[in-house]
Formats: structure tokens, sequence, C-alpha cells
């Protein structure tokens, strides 16, 4: 993962382990998932009406959009079943120094 392009968004203690906290990173809504202490960042929308992810339930690693149940793999954004008709993108994150950095997939700079 290229940590040059990395984006320090939060303090790793700000997420309860099997939660999710959804912030801006560089212009760009993003939920972020914490599973123990690996992390996983995805776009903050379904392509179903284009709704938020964030508030949506958490079972293991798929997240269920709250509008109309489209669920996600949080680890690849990968669409598990509709009304999404398409993968939400997912971007790299890790942990360093207790904090969540993520890495914006299209190469933004932070």
């Amino acid at each position: 993962m290229a940590r040059e392009n990395a984006c320090k968004a939060v303090a790793l203690e700000d997420i309860d382990d099997g939660a999710m906290i959804d912030l801006i990173v560089d212009d760009r809504p993003i939920v972020i998932f914490r599973r123990g202490d690996e992390v996983y960042a995805l776009d903050d929308n379904c392509d179903h009406m284009d709704s938020p992810l964030a508030g949506g339930e958490v079972d293991e690693y798929v997240v269920t959009c709250p509008w109309h149940g489209a669920e996600f793999d949080i680890r690849t954004g990968e669409n598990l079943c509709p009304p999404a008709s398409g993968p939400t993108p997912a971007h790299g994150a890790f942990v360093e120094d207790g904090y969540v950095y993520v890495v914006i997939k299209d190469g933004t700079e932070c």
C-alpha cells in the first residue's frame, strides 16, 4: 500500500471494534470499519438512490445499506445483493501509531 499518499483519518480508539465511523477524507465521504486490529474503508455511498452506507448494520464483513438493504463486502466493496447494481469503491486502510490512515483509490494525495 502506498503510504506516501495516505491520509490520516481518525484515532483507532475512536472506532469501537465491530463498528464503523463516517467522515470526510480529502473532501470525499468515507466510511471506515473496524474488525479487531484490521480496518477497511469504502466510499460512503450505495449506488441505489445515492444513499449513504453509514448507519447500516454490520455483520462480520458485510454492511447493509440502511435505506433499502443492499449489502457490500467491507473488504472489497463488492455488491453482494440488490437493489444496488454495482460495487462501491474500496480504499486502502491501515493503522500506524494508533491512527487509521486511508489511501484513496484514485491516487488522491492528502
